[in-house]
């Protein structure tokens, strides 16, 4: 017997077909393959065995894995939504930059299951983002898809797959504006966006420093501002650290909030955003009729006039807040010197800034 049908009949009279099977000859032991109450659904099961002996496998063992309960796997969007969530460790602006990756990547891949994704898939999402991105962007985006699949447990993940080519990154020297292009910017740009445009030039603090300074981190006795760990841009700090300020701007910052008002908390410039700024001055610059310029331009400016000041290495990469003084020299010892904005030239720009 390789495989058979019997009928039994139940207490209540009705009739059982019962499949059975051995996987050898009669000195084998008669195995169970399931019981069915219609003739046509035992002869489907008979024949699934004998197919199975006749490959030369052994039945229970797709037996098993039709009675096992059927898993639902989860798709990459899915798997999203909890590495999100997971990533506590993420600071806000870390954050905000994964979900604009995430965006992209499941709209290309967010239907498929994890393990499904190829190195090929990989390949095509890359062409997808590098039709409308930056090579820098692209690969960014490529690392939050990595990190994404090896949490969705992928091994090997084809993200990291050495066949999958991204674009070459070839990094550009800053232009930073020159003192005229600067005063134009000041000039075609609304008051209430020319205290945090000026402390970013004269102090080389990021888009993002000067966003998150609070009242609780300004000392206007000592014209300082002191910008926390949590608060410095990760991919530049070496660790927190104090800013100075010129005492004129501090003077100037100082009466656009009555004392009593400072709380801990309180914004230094209200409304004052990345995306906001680099808006404000994208208009500015068509304004005055300039080439375009980006926030984080005023920040190059202001390292690019200590640097060809003689300021020593060290002493430049903590003013910018670099981990490593080569970081300074080796991006601004190539821009040509700019000259500096004559301090009533500043001082008349920002006449006209708004006061709280």
């Amino acid at each position: 017997m390789a495989s058979s049908i019997t009928v039994r009949t139940t207490r209540s009279g009705e009739k059982r077909y019962v499949v059975r099977y051995r996987l050898g000859g009669r000195f084998h032991p008669v195995q169970h393959a399931g019981t069915f109450k219609t003739m046509r659904e035992a002869k489907l099961r008979r024949d699934l065995v004998a197919g199975e002996l006749a490959a030369g496998r052994d039945p229970a063992l797709v037996l098993a894995a039709m009675r096992a309960p059927a898993t639902k796997t989860k798709t990459l969007a899915e798997w999203a939504d909890q590495y999100r969530a997971s990533r506590i460790d993420y600071a806000d602006e870390t954050a905000k930059n994964v979900v604009s990756h995430m965006k992209r990547i499941l709209a290309v891949l967010g239907d498929r299951e994890p393990q499904a994704i190829t190195w090929g898939d990989v390949q095509e999402f890359v062409a997808v983002l590098a039709a409308d991105l930056k090579p820098s962007s692209v690969s960014r985006y490529v690392a939050t898809l990595r990190q994404l699949l090896d949490f969705a447990g992928v091994d090997p993940n084809p993200a990291r797959d050495k066949r999958v080519k991204l674009p070459t990154i070839v990094v550009e020297e800053p232009q930073p504006p020159t003192a005229k292009q600067f005063l134009a910017i000041l000039d075609h740009s609304p008051a209430r966006w020319l205290l945090p445009f000026v402390t970013i030039e004269q102090t080389a603090m990021t888009v993002g420093e000067t966003e998150s300074l609070a009242w609780g981190d300004v000392d206007v006795d000592g014209c300082r501002f002191r910008l926390r760990r949590s608060t410095v841009k990760a991919q530049i700090r070496s660790r927190a650290r104090w800013v100075q300020v010129p005492e004129w701007l501090m003077d100037k910052i100082a009466e656009t909030c009555p004392l009593e008002d400072r709380t801990a908390t309180r914004p230094v410039f209200p409304g004052f955003t990345g995306d906001a700024a680099k808006n404000v001055i994208a208009r500015a610059c068509v304004a005055a009729g300039i080439p375009h310029f980006h926030p984080h331009d005023l920040r190059h400016r202001r390292i690019t006039i200590w640097h060809h000041e003689g300021i020593p290495a060290r002493v430049l990469a903590e003013r910018a807040g670099h981990a490593r003084a080569s970081m300074s020299l080796d991006v601004y010892s190539h821009v040509m010197p700019l000259d500096e904005v004559l301090l009533e030239q500043l001082q008349a720009a920002v006449a006209r800034a708004r006061v709280a």
